[in-house]
């Protein structure tokens, strides 16, 4: 799954968002479209200036619904004559663009989307790099065939005892918040307030 939004490819700055923002400032208001309704998905890492200022680039605009990552054109520029090891691991730059993505999404409160799994035959393969996103976080990832779908909507969307979970879980916080306390025990593990945001979290993507 994915917001829905505009794509933006190779932001390298803030400002860069920010100058796409004001000409959609001008278009909606010329159009009579809501201010604001046009939203953004940055691909945020395909030069290494924008991976850089990742951070700022997440949080320049309101506009902003998620950001993703990509390598081949970050690979270009670098001159990386690889970006997987033998296994198909990524190797360190792309490894490090993967994560910041969701680090720097997760900062500013917006999702983060896996980059595109470019061997479309390899659904094995598909599946373990989708694997890896949920457990980095990742609310998402793009897709480049129909093929691909079936598998990361598998993998994307929590399961039944996960979304039962999360609901057992935020019952309790509303219980435990009527009394004051906002850290206690559930199944046997401490949980506080970043428990409660990752239960909020998989009920929306389950759309419940």
């Amino acid at each position: 799954g994915r917001p829905d939004g505009y794509v933006v490819p190779k932001p390298r700055a803030a400002g860069d968002i920010r100058e796409i923002a004001q000409l959609l400032d001008g278009l909606e208001h010329r159009h009579g479209i809501p201010n604001g309704a046009t939203r953004l998905v940055l691909i945020a890492t395909e030069t290494p200036e924008g991976l850089l200022n990742i951070r700022e680039v997440a949080a320049a605009s309101p506009r902003v619904v998620a950001i993703s990552w990509g390598v081949e054109d970050l690979s270009a520029a670098m001159g990386l004559p690889q970006t997987r090891d033998a296994e198909g691991r990524y190797l360190d730059i792309p490894r490090y663009a993967r994560t910041m993505c969701a680090v720097a999404a997760a900062a500013a409160g917006v999702e983060a989307l896996d980059a595109v799994y470019t061997d479309i035959a390899d659904l094995a393969g598909l599946r373990r790099e989708c694997e890896e996103a949920v457990a980095m976080g990742f609310a998402g990832k793009i897709s480049i065939h129909p093929n691909q779908i079936p598998v990361i909507n598998a993998a994307f969307t929590p399961t039944r005892e996960a979304i039962a979970e999360a609901r057992e879980l935020v019952a309790a916080f509303a219980e435990h918040e009527k009394r004051g306390a906002y850290a206690f025990t559930f199944k046997g593990q401490m949980v506080d307030a970043p428990h409660l945001t990752r239960a909020r979290k998989i009920l929306a993507r389950a759309g419940s």
